[in-house]
């Protein structure tokens, strides 16, 4: 999915937030849509929809608080949606359709790059949805947290989710491979690398009682994947050299 495709399907991704009762928290989950790239927002009978507040808080958000839509009722924040996963903190036992953050991503790109619209659903900040909220969600999102501290606030929640559906969209732009300052080693100048290094060590007194060619076999296979350029093999030949160049220096025998 290219970066253009990956945008309009983020754009059929709707957050929608059932009576959220903190501006601070709106404005939280703002700042992380606009992070991971979505940007449609329904509040449901929000306690406190300061926008004033909320972009003090979510400083670039202004265009997706002018856009948030407000419902009195959840019903009609996901009417016509084709998927609605609902967020809660535990699984119920009498519940079959859980989910996890990252196996939901994958069903909900699946939906949005057919066309259809997906509502993800958070609950108010403390007491999260009821059954009968949850019985509108075709899905169970549950995020995995340590027994101890199973808490999230809400724009931990929201962030969690938004982070897995960024990534498998492919929206991230990969990291670029580094510029090579000179071109790779050639095998003669690894071996004098090699050579190097290993009279060195020995000048050292590095192997005592081990044995010579396992450890430098250690060292060349270091080196591979090292995958050394020219001037990164130059140098490192130069460490080897300077320390037996530092012994003569100080009058100690340099051995072999």
């Amino acid at each position: 999915m290219g970066a253009m495709g990956s945008k309009q399907v983020l754009q059929r991704v709707i957050v929608v937030l059932d009576e959220p009762q903190d501006p601070v928290n709106i404005g939280m989950v703002v700042r992380t849509m606009k992070n991971m790239g979505l940007s449609r927002l329904r509040l449901v009978n929000p306690g406190g929809f300061d926008p004033h507040r909320i972009l003090g808080v979510a400083h670039t958000g202004a265009d997706l608080v002018d856009a948030a839509e407000l419902s009195e009722r959840l019903d009609d924040a996901v009417a016509g949606v084709r998927l609605v996963v609902g967020t809660t903190g535990r699984g119920r036992r009498v519940r079959r359709n859980y989910v996890r953050p990252r196996d939901a991503a994958a069903e909900i790109l699946e939906v949005a790059g057919s066309g259809g619209e997906v509502a993800l659903i958070y609950g108010r900040e403390d007491r999260g949805l009821s059954n009968e909220q949850l019985d509108l969600c075709n899905r169970l999102l549950v995020i995995p947290t340590d027994s101890d501290h199973p808490s999230l606030n809400l724009a931990q929640a929201v962030l969690v989710v938004a982070y897995e559906i960024f990534l498998a969209a492919e929206a991230a732009p990969p990291f670029k491979a580094p510029r090579r300052a000179a071109a790779r080693a050639d095998r003669d100048e690894l071996e004098s690398l090699f050579s190097e290094a290993e009279a060195s060590l020995h000048a050292i007194d590095f192997f005592k009682a081990q044995k010579v060619k396992p450890l430098m076999r250690t060292v060349r296979e270091v080196a591979a994947r090292a995958d050394l350029d020219e001037r990164e093999t130059a140098l490192f030949k130069a460490m080897a050299y300077e320390v037996r160049n530092f012994l003569a220096r100080h009058g100690i025998d340099a051995g072999g």
